[in-house]
């Protein structure tokens, strides 16, 4: 039998103890392991710390042989060799696919599981843009909605009514833009469609063709941009309009005119669809969209295509394209003075022209040109019972400044300096005799953090009117020519903090808009480096709330303060 051995003959190992604190650990001490601070710690005034320590000695280090290093330098040479890419050229073969289906689109599509009639495409075969697997035959089955719009659209063409391919030529665009439509297309066979009738041709009296042009969106996200036009879009043209013309006392036009609600629907998707690259290609597809619907439509139906001539005006400012900016300002024109301004008064066509005035007085100064309407052929604004006295007093501070800025345009030796000091005067009168509807309801200086005085009012129109004056004052003292007492106001230094703090104290996106040109204005007079960081942000700010480009002015600003 095995001899029994006494515990007490047995020593324990002794091992390293792996619990405790870190630091004493360290210092070989007894850890109570409270948490967060043991005891032990806490009575030295120690940081206690906790964790696992890992620590690692040269000796432990494995190495690998020769043999072992070649063999494995072999494998990973092969691996290289293995994941080489190469680049397969399909141009031709995609480009085969937006002319026609080709045998590559109709084997993927057949692999799918889809069945795919490989006859050519005609305009009754012809697939919908937002349906996947739907004709046109089924479409007019569907909820489409056909709005017959005249015949003033297209020109009467002998060729034009023989071809079934030109018929559907603008359909054939929205079709190239996108072959393969994301998910926010095919929401469902719901699109509206908008008809086009042409002229009948003389040879062919019988014929009336007929062109359709489909919404590039289905009725699920036209009914979401319209829904941001009337809740926020709306306001940038209704500054100075407290009737709200743009939105509910024209909300019956979005029915009647088609043009008006895809113009409302392309302004609105500024504001929706932001981001990525495809939102500006659908936004500019919307866009396009309104352009093709409003030169088929502003002849039958006045209100509306005027309405809509003016969004799209809004829409080329808000984008920042310069060109299509000033191509859709002519245009403006051209309509407002073919329906006569002796007519102004008038809700649709008054709300309209001062909508076009703020955006061509801007556009004036930037060129240094006249304003493409003369301001003698201006309705002066007059107080009407019919028009709030906010509204009147504003249109009025526009009026002077579009008058200064047409004075300005002209070579220096033509200006007029009397002409220039009747303009002040008049300025100073505006600023006493303004309504209590139109001054500040409160005024406190710059304080703290704040490099501008917090001026704040009641109305956009008050906010409006307030900034015009300070910016045509800036305008009139630049040119030194003024002769005032001294005193604050003739300091251009002063209107410009107040332009300023106007804006950021009043920051509702209606007014935000069409602060950033008296923004800009101010900017050039201001000095202090706070005060300049403190503009480059709220133009900023003013692009991230309502999504009108600001990085030009930006920019500018900066080369000219470098």
């Amino acid at each position: 039998m095995p001899v029994e051995t006494r515990s007490s003959d047995i020593r324990p190992v002794r091992r390293r103890s792996r619990q405790g604190c870190l630091v004493c650990r360290q210092h070989r001490s007894k850890c109570d392991e409270k948490s967060p601070t043991c005891g032990s710690c806490n009575r030295l005034g120690r940081t206690c710390r906790w964790g696992l320590r890992a620590s690692f000695h040269p000796s432990r280090v494995s190495q690998l042989s020769t043999s072992d290093s070649k063999t494995l330098r072999e494998v990973e040479l092969g691996r290289h060799h293995q994941n080489s890419l190469t680049f397969v050229d399909e141009t031709e073969e995609i480009e085969h696919e937006y002319d026609g289906p080709g045998e590559a689109s109709i084997q993927r599509q057949s692999s799918r599981g889809a069945t795919i009639d490989s006859t050519p495409e005609t305009e009754y075969n012809r697939p919908s843009v937002t349906e996947e697997g739907h004709t046109g035959i089924s479409r007019a089955q569907n909820d489409h909605h056909t709005v017959p719009i005249g015949d003033s659209l297209i020109q009467s063409d002998l060729e034009e009514p023989i071809s079934a391919s030109r018929r559907t030529s603008s359909y054939q665009t929205l079709q190239y833009l996108h072959p393969h439509p994301p998910p926010i297309y095919t929401a469902g066979n719901n699109t509206s469609v908008v008809s086009f009738k042409k002229a009948r041709h003389e040879y062919f009296r019988n014929i009336l063709p007929e062109k359709v042009l489909y919404w590039p969106v289905n009725d699920h996200v036209k009914a979401r941009l319209l829904s941001a036009y009337f809740q926020s879009a709306s306001r940038w043209c209704e500054v100075t309009d407290s009737l709200k013309v743009f939105s509910t006392l024209s909300s019956h036009l979005i029915i009647e005119s088609p043009a008006f609600s895809a113009a409302a629907a392309a302004l609105a998707s500024i504001i929706v669809m932001k981001g990525d690259e495809f939102s500006v290609l659908l936004a500019d597809e919307l866009y396009s969209f309104a352009r093709t619907a409003l030169r088929g439509f502003k002849s039958e139906h006045r209100d509306g295509g005027l309405l809509a001539a003016t969004l799209l005006c809004m829409y080329s400012s808000a984008s920042g394209k310069t060109r299509e900016d000033h191509s859709t300002l002519l245009e403006l024109a051209e309509l407002l003075q073919d329906y006569g301004l002796q007519d102004a008064p008038r809700g649709v066509l008054s709300a309209c022209f001062w909508v076009f005035a703020r955006q061509d007085i801007w556009a004036s100064y930037l060129s240094r040109r006249p304003t493409l309407i003369p301001v003698e052929s201006w309705e002066i604004p007059r107080c009407r019972p019919d028009v709030p006295i906010q509204d009147s007093y504003s249109k009025l501070a526009i009026w002077i400044t579009a008058r200064i800025v047409n004075e300005l345009s002209k070579q220096p030796a033509d200006i007029n300096l009397n002409t220039l000091q009747d303009l002040w005067a008049e300025l100073q009168t505006w600023v006493v005799e303004r309504p209590l509807s139109v001054r500040c309801v409160m005024e406190l200086e710059s304080l703290g953090d704040s490099c501008f005085p917090t001026i704040l009012f009641s109305s956009p129109s008050a906010v409006c009117g307030n900034l015009y004056y300070h910016t045509g004052c800036i305008l009139l003292l630049a040119t030194e020519q003024i002769l005032y007492p001294t005193s604050a106001m003739a300091s251009p230094i002063c209107h410009a903090r107040r332009i300023v703090g106007i804006s950021m104290t009043n920051n509702d996106p209606a007014n935000l808009v069409n602060n950033i040109h008296p923004i800009c204005v101010a900017a050039r007079q201001l000095h202090a480096a706070v005060e300049k960081m403190a503009i480059l942000k709220h133009l900023r700010e003013i692009q991230d709330c309502t999504e009108w480009k600001t990085e030009r002015h930006i920019l500018e600003l900066q080369e000219i303060w470098v």
